[in-house]
C-alpha cells in the first residue's frame, strides 16, 4: 500500500496545530471587537494563584528558629571555608612572593568575612545578604 505525500503532510500539518501551535490558532481565532486580544497560555492556567508578597521584613520567632538550625551547618562550613581562604592567601602571597597581595585578600575576606553566625534579621531580609541590593561585604550594618 502506498501513502500519497499529501496525505503525509496533511497529517504533520495537524499534528503541529493540534499540538505546539495550538496556543497560536486559538489566538488567531479570537474575537475582533477592539478589546486587547490575550494569548491562550495553558501553563498559566495550571500554575497555582500568585500570592501576595511578604512586605514586612522585621524578624519573626521562625526566623530565629530557622536561623539556629541554619547555623549548625553554616558556622563549621564558615569555619572550613575562611582556613581554606587563609590558606590559599598564603600559598598565594608565598608563590608570587608578595607581590599578589590584592588577589590574596580578595581569597581571605571572601572565606573570613562577616556574619559568621546567622541571626534572625538576616533570615528575614532585614539585613541584606550576599546578592541583595544594599549589601556590605565588609559586615558593618
Amino acid at each position: 500500500m502506498k501513502i500519497f505525500p499529501w496525505i503525509s503532510a496533511a497529517l504533520v500539518a495537524a499534528l503541529f496545530v493540534s499540538g505546539p501551535l495550538a496556543p497560536m490558532a486559538a489566538f488567531a481565532q479570537a474575537p475582533q471587537t477592539g478589546q486587547e486580544r490575550v494569548p491562550v497560555d495553558p501553563v498559566e492556567k495550571m500554575l497555582m494563584p500568585s500570592v501576595e508578597p511578604i512586605t514586612s521584613k522585621d524578624p519573626t520567632g521562625g526566623d530565629a528558629v530557622a536561623a539556629g538550625l541554619m547555623n549548625v551547618v553554616y558556622v563549621p562550613g564558615k569555619v572550613i571555608v575562611c582556613t581554606a581562604g587563609v590558606l590559599t592567601s598564603t600559598v598565594l602571597m608565598l608563590m608570587t612572593f608578595g607581590s599578589a597581595y590584592r588577589a590574596a585578600r580578595g581569597v581571605f575576606l571572601e572565606g573570613c568575612s562577616a556574619p559568621w553566625a546567622l541571626t534572625a534579621a538576616y533570615v528575614s531580609g532585614k539585613i541584606p545578604g550576599p546578592g541583595d541590593p544594599g549589601y556590605d561585604p565588609s559586615g558593618r550594618h
